[in-house]
């Protein structure tokens, strides 16, 4: 259906709903916005307030504005005031419909090059813009001199009565030879899908060219839904199957289907265990998976007035060492310590971990609650092969239990890690997600020139803004930088603190912004388990995967020295500048 925006429920104008059901009619590639409130400013034509019945935009043709008039409208000559008065039945209609919308055709003209403008980088992009006025009721002009409405421009009752008769009409009417173009049709270029984007946010919104918040949020929500009604296809595809392995580029989307495959195990009554390294990826996973249990329940219950025979089963999510030591005091286990915190978290409280789950499984009682059907780990290059193995060890059954391993080799900064080359990984389908939906153009553009790592997005994601790459001379010349930066982007982008991450390549011990004074900056550590809300939070790249931002500012970028570090940090520089979804911020060292 190529309705964006339908009609208001409550019009009482036959020919809107006329309108309104032919649109239904009309096939994909056809766009249709009713009963619109268009704002915006031109450089040409200046400010604009106005209402419009319906919109229809097609790439090939242009676009068609269309004011809907019901019952019977006639004209009669005022010989005093020397002007035609309109009526529809016995009452005045002021201003005269060619007036309502025909004047809006020179600023939407003008308005359409001032928004596409950006995508073309100052070479500006022509749409078409015509007009028509709907007489749904009528079946002649009768009482409608042609010079004030001329035939070619009508759509009469015999007009929206047919479905193919109604799209031959629109398209007649958008390649109407104008006078005011040498009596040719008005240009119409075939947009891209950058302009496209522009085109369509404009209709969609509040009519003002959007700033970068605003951008951001209507390409990611209609990229993510795009996305992921093709990626639900792919995992409905493979659902099936026991075992398998994801691989997905930055950005792809793998979290995402980790939450919609955990609700789909949850609604068949399977009980689930998602881990991932990252805590504050995991607090972020279960809320997700908490939000869309809760809605499905709330829809299940309000189709059905009771469950619907829907008995979902548990979801839990917890970080790799949160499932490790949550076992350990069930089972009341003592971790051999040596001192040593690496070896704590990699060895130690794993192989403690193992031997809980040994305890715990010889009780039916424990058994139940501490063992699953289902298995989901995100971010798999984050584990090692022992990780993985003995969280399959939660599956009530480890020869046939679900598991899914997502992951991505390009984002793997632990060398010592080999989750990837676990053996029973190995062994799984893997199915591959090539393309990404999160980070702009421009974005992926200036990761492949530093870092070499070509990633591909969808078709319409937007090309963005360019990468802003400044230089710093020491820890303090970069704090004073940082600031500055934010308050731009709060002033001139209308960003709030909670749309800005800062992403450090070191760790708040090591970084150069480790003492920055600001009440709006945080610096986000371990153990804490979610950004904070109402702060600039600085976080390290090894901290932030999986997780985004509208505007990030990439921080502390010093080129390693040795060659044998070189490959790992520009992984870091990847991991880093992908969190961003609209505005990348680049900070490097002299």
């Amino acid at each position: 259906m190529p309705i964006r925006i339908t009609i208001n429920p409550n019009s009482d104008s036959s020919a809107e709903w006329a309108i309104f059901h032919m649109a239904e009619t009309l096939g994909p590639a056809w766009d249709v916005w009713m009963n619109r409130h268009l704002v915006f400013n031109s450089r040409a034509c200046g400010a604009m307030n106005r209402e419009v019945d319906c919109i229809l935009y097609h790439r090939e043709y242009g676009m068609l504005i269309v004011e809907c008039k019901g019952g019977k409208i006639w004209t009669r000559y005022n010989e005093k005031s020397k002007a035609t008065e309109w009526f529809s039945g016995n009452n005045p209609l002021v201003p005269p419909p060619s007036e309502q919308v025909g004047s809006l055709i020179s600023p939407l003209h003008e308005y359409m090059k001032e928004i596409l403008e950006p995508a073309r980088e100052g070479k500006m992009r022509k749409v078409r813009v015509q007009w028509a006025v709907c007489f749904s009721d009528m079946d002649s002009m009768e009482g409608i001199p042609g010079s004030e409405i001329p035939r070619k421009r009508a759509l009469l009752r015999p007009d929206v009565l047919n479905a193919k008769r109604f799209e031959k009409r629109i398209i007649e009417i958008l390649e109407t030879p104008v006078q005011a173009n040498g009596n040719m049709p008005f240009m119409n270029e075939y947009l891209d899908e950058d302009s496209l984007f522009r085109l369509r946010n404009f209709l969609d919104g509040q009519g003002e060219k959007p700033d970068a918040a605003e951008i951001i949020k209507s390409s990611y929500e209609n990229c993510f839904q795009e996305a992921t009604e093709m990626q639900q296809m792919m995992m409905e595809s493979i659902s099936r199957n026991p075992r398998m392995r994801i691989e997905g580029v930055a950005g792809s989307g793998k979290s995402h289907m980790v939450v919609w495959d955990a609700l789909r195990l949850s609604r068949i009554g399977k009980n689930v265990a998602i881990a991932c390294y990252n805590d504050l990826l995991a607090t972020e996973l279960k809320h997700d998976v908490d939000k869309v249990i809760s809605k499905d329940r709330i829809g299940v219950e309000k189709k059905y007035a009771q469950d619907g025979g829907v008995s979902y089963g548990r979801v839990d999510v917890l970080a790799y060492s949160e499932w490790c030591e949550k076992y350990v005091r069930a089972a009341k286990v003592k971790v051999a310590k040596s001192g040593d915190r690496s070896l704590y978290f990699d060895k130690e409280l794993p192989q403690a971990f193992v031997k809980a789950q040994k305890i715990l499984a010889k009780d039916k009682k424990t058994r139940e609650k501490f063992f699953y059907d289902a298995v989901i780990i995100d971010e798999g290059q984050d584990f090692a092969s022992e990780w993985v193995d003995s969280f399959l060890g939660l599956l009530h059954n480890e020869e046939h239990g679900t598991v899914r391993f997502f992951y991505d080799p390009a984002q793997r900064l632990y060398a010592s890690r080999n989750g990837i080359d676990n053996a029973q990984v190995e062994k799984m389908p893997v199915m591959v997600l090539n393309r990404g939906f999160r980070s702009t153009k421009r974005i992926l553009e200036w990761v492949r020139k530093n870092t070499g790592f070509r990633l591909q997005a969808f078709d319409n994601i937007v090309l963005g803004e360019a990468v802003k790459e400044m230089q710093y001379r020491d820890g303090v010349e970069q704090a004073q930088m940082l600031r500055a930066r934010i308050d731009e982007l709060m002033k001139k982008k209308h960003l709030s603190v909670s749309d800005i991450l800062v992403v450090s390549m070191k760790s708040d011990k090591s970084s150069a912004l480790k003492g920055i004074s600001d009440d709006r900056i945080v610096w986000n550590a371990g153990g804490d388990k979610t950004l904070i809300k109402d702060k600039v939070n600085i976080v390290s790249v090894y901290r932030i995967k999986g997780l985004d931002s509208t505007a990030v500012i990439l921080t502390d970028i010093e080129e390693p020295a040795e060659a044998s570090r070189h490959e790992d940090w520009k992984r870091c520089l990847l991991v880093g500048a992908t969190r961003a979804k609209s505005l990348l911020t680049v900070f490097r060292k002299k």
